[in-house]
């Protein structure tokens, strides 16, 4: 039994509305980023146990297959960067790729989501054109061109051309990407027995 007096435990990524009160709007906007790190990390744990067990890995085997299944999944994103379902809401994921999923990935739950690919305005949180954020390291070329053609496509004074250049430099980020999924998951598949592999094409990771 809860005894008088003690709070309950605050589950990761989900608000302290009581806390949030006494913050500036500086203060809630480093607040949400933290809530997103604490979700994306909860997550991340949640999907990798879930992945372990669907591979039928032990902790031994898990330990090389892991990094090399990063990486897949990291080059897979960048291949498919700026796509998704049409009308698809920047706030309903974490994740890219067709159609917005990856294998197990997903949203976190307990009653609260968060955009990690926004900003905080007045306030309010707005998403960004991609609807990602890079948590692992510095943002990719894609990311930061995918930027710039949203930056492009709400300036009137746009021109035709400086869109195409864009595109064309998007198409080629994609294209090295593609490059990079290849031999990422080249690699995996070393690692892999023949049943694992073949979960691995079903949920979209592997050729």
């Amino acid at each position: 039994m809860q005894s008088r007096g003690t709070r309950p435990q605050r589950m990761p990524g989900q608000p302290d509305f009581e806390r949030m009160q006494k913050m500036s709007p500086e203060e809630k906007m480093q607040y949400f980023q933290q809530l997103a790190e604490e979700q994306r990390k909860a997550a991340e744990e949640q999907e990798a146990i879930a992945m372990q067990q669907s591979l039928g890995a032990n902790d031994e085997q898990w330990k090389v297959i892991e990094p090399k299944l990063k990486k897949v999944k990291h080059y897979r994103e960048q291949a498919f960067i700026g796509t998704g379902s049409p009308f698809q809401s920047n706030f309903s994921s974490f994740n890219t790729g067709p159609g917005g999923a990856q294998g197990f990935s997903g949203g976190f739950g307990g009653g609260f989501q968060f955009q990690a690919g926004g900003s905080m305005q007045g306030g309010t949180m707005v998403p960004n054109s991609t609807g990602v954020q890079s948590f692992d390291g510095p943002v990719s070329d894609g990311e930061i061109i995918c930027e710039e053609i949203q930056t492009l496509l709400m300036d009137p004074q746009t021109t035709p051309e400086q869109v195409s250049q864009k595109l064309d430099a998007l198409r080629i980020a994609r294209e090295k990407a593609r490059r990079q999924w290849v031999a990422a998951q080249q690699q995996l598949r070393e690692v892999l027995d023949f049943r694992q592999q073949a979960r691995l094409v079903l949920m979209g990771l592997l050729d």
